[in-house]
């Protein structure tokens, strides 16, 4: 899933109509928080989530989100803290049929880099507008970023710090590709494809890619070079090519396109295929990714 995370990077806040509104400081019952901007008269913020373990409770203002009117996109100036945690921790959130997602970070600071540790958590329903967290990877101090979105549009991302004293499981590996899109009913590459992997056990020496695409009227190959930004999570690698959509339909003439992925990692080979347009998300998130199931399986 690809969310609007490079709002973390923003350090004032922005307040634009949006349809969809809101208050950005994030902040809780326990934990002050500095330089609050203050939503302009008219805006209505977000209610709050809640986030409890072990008898304490720590409220978190949304830093970024569209809600009603408005959107906000920001960050907090420090985290909330819900301490060391050793049994559940929980979110709940007032609003109805609201949907959640999180992601663990490391170090547990309120202004996250690229390479920073990320780890998808789960959260698990516990009853009408509350999740349990399952925290993934080994014990230790976290920042627990949580989405929210709401059903008819709008959403919020909040933030807050926890140590966590129980192991939880490690996500096996994933990939995806970004190749076609539907444009106006036309299959449309914007230029470019990306292919990623995320969650390997160690992150390879060397690497390589080739996506081969079959459609109607022809086959063509293109070498996908990786990405050269060295500041990545351990386990990631990414790919990624520039290649003009014309020169891409020319070759391969009108769609269903069978997708070919050959990936080489230190040395070990792994292929999947894929058919485009049956196998790409629907997931408004995913952005009509291809999700590659690799033999052998990734590791």
């Amino acid at each position: 899933m690809r969310w609007r995370w490079t709002v973390m990077f923003v350090s004032l806040v922005a307040v634009t109509s949006c349809g969809t509104g809101a208050n950005p400081r994030a902040g809780t019952s326990a934990v002050p928080i500095s330089a609050e901007p203050v939503a302009p008269a008219g805006m209505t913020a977000p209610p709050q989530v809640t986030v409890r373990g072990d008898g304490r409770q720590v409220s978190l203002d949304a830093f970024t989100y569209c809600y009603r009117n408005t959107c906000a996109d920001g960050r907090p100036e420090n985290l909330p803290d819900l301490g060391t945690v050793t049994g559940d921790i929980t979110v709940s959130f007032p609003l109805e049929d609201w949907t959640f997602q999180a992601t663990q970070l490391q170090p547990a600071v309120a202004f996250p880099q690229p390479c920073d540790v990320q780890l998808p958590a789960r959260l698990v329903g516990a009853g009408t507008g509350t999740w349990r967290l399952e925290p993934a990877g080994p014990a230790g101090r976290y920042r627990i970023d949580v989405f929210g979105r709401a059903p008819g549009g709008g959403d919020l991302a909040a933030a807050f710090a926890v140590t966590t004293t129980r192991a939880g499981s490690t996500p096996a590996p994933q990939a995806g590709l970004g190749a076609f899109h539907d444009h106006d009913g036309k299959p449309d590459n914007y230029g470019t494809f990306e292919f990623w992997i995320d969650h390997l056990r160690t992150t390879p020496r060397e690497a390589a890619a080739t996506l081969t695409i079959t459609g109607r009227n022809g086959r063509t190959s293109y070498d996908l070079p990786r990405a050269g930004d060295d500041c990545r999570p351990k386990g990631q690698v990414r790919f990624h090519a520039e290649v003009p959509n014309e020169k891409v339909l020319g070759a391969v003439g009108r769609e269903p396109y069978t997708i070919e992925v050959e990936v080489e990692l230190d040395g070990k080979r792994h292929t999947a295929s894929m058919v485009w347009p049956r196998d790409a998300s629907t997931d408004p998130d995913a952005g009509g990714a291809l999700t590659p199931v690799f033999a052998p399986a990734l590791s």
